[in-house]
């Protein structure tokens, strides 16, 4: 990897952006729409969350293949197009993104049954929002 070309911003990192992937699903309505969160955080190194906007995420704690022993992409030339495209300030772990909610575990979404849902404090976004 040209060293020259690795984001000046990132180089402190523990490449943290590429030890996750993030998929965006659909935001629970009914209760019965909570079994799908349930079983999804039954896996390991499966979490969801639910951003600052009330969209909900699946997101699988798993680092990229091209990862290398230094944090540093072993394919860095021939990296996919999302990864060129990603810009160090939308990094979410150096800065003050929060999550709302998340779930790593049956006993999270349960609570949030609970104390959220059954409280009628569930939000499910607008469509026209996104």
């Amino acid at each position: 990897m040209d060293s020259a070309k690795f984001n000046k911003n990132c180089e402190s990192c523990d490449a943290k952006c590429c030890k996750y992937v993030v998929v965006g699903i659909n935001v629970p309505e009914k209760i019965e729409d909570f079994e799908v969160i349930k079983w999804f955080v039954s896996h390991k190194n499966v979490n969801v969350f639910v951003d600052e906007s009330y969209e909900w995420y699946l997101e699988f704690l798993t680092p990229c293949e091209f990862l290398g022993n230094e944090n540093k992409c072993m394919n860095y030339d021939n990296r996919y197009k999302i990864c060129r495209e990603y810009q160090s300030d939308e990094c979410t772990f150096d800065n003050n993104y929060k999550e709302k909610f998340t779930f790593k575990q049956l006993k999270d979404v349960e609570k949030y049954i609970r104390e959220v849902y059954n409280e009628g404090k569930h939000i499910v976004p607008d469509e026209d929002s996104s």
